[in-house]
């Protein structure tokens, strides 16, 4: 697919968000190779330090199930000073798609982000992680994939590393079943309290995801009306994009994965609404380092 082709198809999705002017124009010149091109050129995924870290720098976890992991076609790879912390080994490397840390063997939304982030001038460096797994409802998260989280925090900890942002985009699982409400709240609290209790207290975002044809979302409604209700001030639960504003055009066979045009207009979504969040003081470095003091 020609890029112009895509960039038409990716303002379609983003000029409806306000908050992202000033922003879309990085993220074009951001991915200005296809993906299939890219793919064929990725470099070897070799190890860089951890350190340092300062309050320039942004440390994102990214969770949730498929399009939060590496199902996104091509693969891609930061041109940035982008790092991908590896939760089995608590290294980082270049951000190679696909991630380590994610299942799937395709490419990663937050691969893009990463470069994003940095040409848009918010950050001079990010560390990036996602431990999505595809399919995973939100009791899955809370129960078969618990230790993914227990272990992530454990080797974040032993590289003193604090996350700043965590990027939660899951639902389309539980749009498929009969997920209540109040039982997708109670999941959803479950895992950030997880993280609170480990002493990380940057906002978890909560994306609005529930589209994907190839399961019958019969459950829709409850499950959207569950992840804006999530907000809570509290546990610094924020309202995170609406990714169902992707309809399927960009997305690949059964509308449900993002295409190119979805990848590209999903790593911008979650950049605008970090670098709004930025903007307005949610994240600042005197907050970082109350965290890390223990503030």
């Amino acid at each position: 697919m020609e890029f112009s082709s895509i960039r038409l198809r990716v303002l379609k999705y983003l000029l409806p968000v306000a908050i992202i002017n000033g922003l879309l124009c990085t993220a074009l010149v951001a991915f200005s190779r296809p993906v299939t091109q890219i793919a064929s050129i990725l470099p070897d995924r070799v190890e860089r330090p951890c350190a340092p870290v300062g309050d320039s720098v942004a440390i994102i976890v990214a969770l949730g199930q498929s399009n939060a992991a590496n199902y996104g076609p091509g693969r891609y790879a930061a041109t940035e000073a982008v790092e991908n912390f590896d939760p089995e080994s608590g290294r980082c490397f270049s951000a190679i798609d696909p991630l380590l840390g994610a299942d799937g063997s395709g490419s990663s939304f937050v691969t893009r982000l990463g470069d994003i982030l940095i040409q848009s001038g918010e950050f001079k460096r990010a560390i990036i992680v996602s431990i999505a797994v595809g399919g995973a409802s939100v009791s899955d998260l809370t129960s078969t994939y618990l230790n993914r989280i227990d272990n992530l925090i454990v080797k974040l900890h032993n590289q003193d590393l604090t996350p700043t942002h965590f990027l939660f985009e899951q639902g389309e699982t539980d749009a498929s079943q009969d997920t209540t409400e109040s039982q997708y709240l109670a999941g959803l609290t479950t895992l950030v309290s997880r993280f609170r209790s480990a002493g990380y207290q940057a906002p978890f975002y909560v994306a609005l995801a529930t589209g994907c044809d190839d399961v019958h979302p019969k459950n829709r409604h409850a499950i959207r009306h569950a992840q804006a209700a999530a907000v809570d001030g509290n546990l610094n639960i924020r309202r995170g994009p609406d990714m169902d504003m992707i309809g399927n055009g960009g997305r690949t066979h059964g509308n449900c994965h993002m295409n190119e045009v979805g990848s590209l207009a999903q790593a911008a979504l979650w950049a605008a609404f970090i670098r709004h969040a930025t903007a307005i003081g949610e994240r600042t470095p005197d907050s970082r380092k109350r965290e890390r003091d223990g503030g």
